[in-house]
């Protein structure tokens, strides 16, 4: 019994003895591995850089070479781009430049004299760590580029610029869009995407009488009770936020001809949009919506209608009715048939019903005006033939459909494929 008992013991310590090993032994083995890796991927971070670095001298000292011998009656283009330059070179005696690309340097200061030259139309400054920019007053600059540059506030010297007609400054960290943008009635767009906005009445006001404004991307939950002011905005731009809801007011925005909302929390489409009787772009990609509600039917001017990864199962035959329609994205659903009134849609450009659940689809090859159709990913066993063959189609995607793997017919398909290739038709089936 006592032999028994030590041999217990004596088992039982070295287990112990083996599992102690395994955590306060083995972990510094792996450590060491792993200190060792992250060395070598240290140093090759630092032989890249240092390689870019010497490409991007090589590159910066022809381009300011060549600059010296440019002939200023001739240049309206200058590409400084990635040259890793820490300040502007000397550009003043280029009067007829009508666009500089100054993004991916290290530039912090952009003085007036920068932007000199009279006819100068377009500034893109994207991709420098800016701190301070002047721009001349009164100068005829109608575009400016300022994505990534970390920018806390909308530029104040933007103001300066009388016929401004785009501004764009994504991914910054811009809060709130300053009163002088709404004094410049020239302005068509405003693109503010993933910055920190706060979208309240000041924004409204501020942004009402611009065409396009965007700003997907800045987490917005909630939209302003007032955003029926936006009166002059005809695309809004809300996409990659969250949202799962839209004010009454919404509906009273007569003016908007394109709504994004990709990428937020509906799981439904709210009643307001059917009110707006001049839309033209419906885009609801990436929400968690099962049901399109037959009062799309009022939409008549619709003519795109994106509504892919969402949780649908059926499309209603009120669509039947938006006679203008030419773009119907609806992959990523879960659709088990396509109706037969589809064929019905004259205008019918392109039709993307791939990653669903569809045994069969009506005869495409009758909408007249088809060019694109998109049945990959399905359940489909019969070869659509005739959409294959029909007059001004122009690229068809079939892959992952069991009719691949049919032998018989799979042969005569992919002559057909390089038949309609010579002529110009794409068909995909791999």
């Amino acid at each position: 019994m006592l032999k028994r008992f030590i041999l217990i013991i004596f088992i039982f310590t070295n287990v112990f003895f083996s599992l102690y090993a395994q955590e306060h032994i083995a972990k510094p083995r792996r450590s060491a591995v792993n200190d060792s890796l992250l060395k070598v991927r240290k140093e090759q971070v630092k032989q890249w850089e240092a390689e870019k670095q010497k490409q991007q001298t090589i590159a910066r000292e022809k381009f300011l070479q060549e600059l010296t011998n440019l002939d200023p009656d001739s240049v309206t283009k200058l590409n400084m781009r990635n040259l890793g330059l820490t300040k502007m070179p000397d550009i003043s005696r280029f009067y007829r430049l009508k666009k500089i690309d100054a993004s991916g340097n290290r530039i912090k200061y952009f003085r007036k004299r920068d932007f000199g030259s009279d006819s100068l139309k377009t500034v893109v400054l994207s991709d420098n760590p800016v701190k301070w920019i002047c721009f001349p007053k009164n100068s005829g600059i109608e575009h400016v580029v300022m994505d990534n540059c970390n920018l806390k506030r909308i530029p104040c010297s933007v103001r300066k610029l009388k016929v401004i007609k785009t501004v764009e400054f994504t991914q910054n960290r811009i809060k709130r869009v300053r009163r002088f943008i709404e004094k410049r009635s020239s302005l068509k767009e405003v693109n503010l995407n993933f910055n920190s906005i706060i979208f309240n009445s000041k924004v409204v006001k501020r942004l009402g009488k611009v065409e396009r404004v965007l700003l997907a991307g800045n987490k917005i939950s909630k939209l302003p009770e007032d955003i029926d002011r936006m009166t002059g905005v005809r695309k809004l731009n809300l996409a990659d936020n969250r949202l799962r809801e839209v004010p009454g007011s919404f509906g009273r925005l007569d003016s908007l001809e394109s709504i994004v909302f990709y990428k937020n929390g509906f799981s439904q489409i709210p009643d307001e949009i059917f009110q707006l009787s001049n839309l033209m772009e419906m885009d609801f990609y990436y929400n968690t919506i099962s049901v399109i509600p037959d009062e799309i039917s009022k939409l008549q001017n619709l003519i795109r209608i994106y509504l892919s990864f969402n949780q649908i199962e059926l499309i209603p035959g009120s669509i039947s009715k938006l006679k203008k329609l030419k773009f119907l994205y609806i992959h990523h659903n879960k659709l088990a048939l396509i109706p037969d009134w589809i064929t019905t849609l004259p205008g019918l450009t392109v039709l993307d019903v791939g990653y669903n659940h569809l045994i069969e689809i009506p005869d495409l090859s009758k909408i007249i005006n088809l060019e694109e159709v998109d049945i990959q990913n399905n359940n489909l066993e019969e070869i659509p033939w005739d959409l294959l063959v029909k007059p001004g189609i122009k690229r068809v995607y079939l892959r992952d459909n069991p009719f691949i793997e049919d032998g018989g017919e799979l042969d005569a398909l992919k002559k057909l494929v390089e038949k309609q290739s010579k002529k110009g038709v794409e068909i995909f089936i791999n």
